[in-house]
């Protein structure tokens, strides 16, 4: 892939990505109320899903960071796969709302 198209597609979908942060807060602030049974402190299943949620932030640093650097050395299908890291949150969640919308 040539230098700037890789350029442009990391520029643009970080900044979605940064934008993202804000639905974040919202569906972290939500994910709590996940503990409201009795039942669920105990649950794994409950503790891994509010750890995903809560993992989001990391994989945003991580993406952002490792895709600049594999940039940086002239690696861009690299730069650009590190860069699909969000991706792992966002399309989740764009399905559960799809789901919710259209059905």
């Amino acid at each position: 892939m040539k230098q700037k198209k890789t350029l442009w597609i990391l520029i643009v979908s970080q900044i979605i990505y940064s934008l993202f942060i804000f639905v974040w807060l919202f569906i972290a602030g939500m994910s709590v109320m996940g503990f409201d049974s009795p039942q669920a402190a105990t649950d794994p299943t409950t503790w891994l899903i509010f750890s995903y949620i809560l993992l989001y932030p990391v994989g945003l640093l991580i993406a952002l960071i490792a895709g600049w650097v594999c940039y940086s050395r002239r690696k861009y299908k690299a730069a650009l796969i590190w860069n699909g890291i969000p991706l792992i949150w966002i399309l989740p969640m764009l399905g559960l709302i799809a789901y919710v919308i259209f059905s």
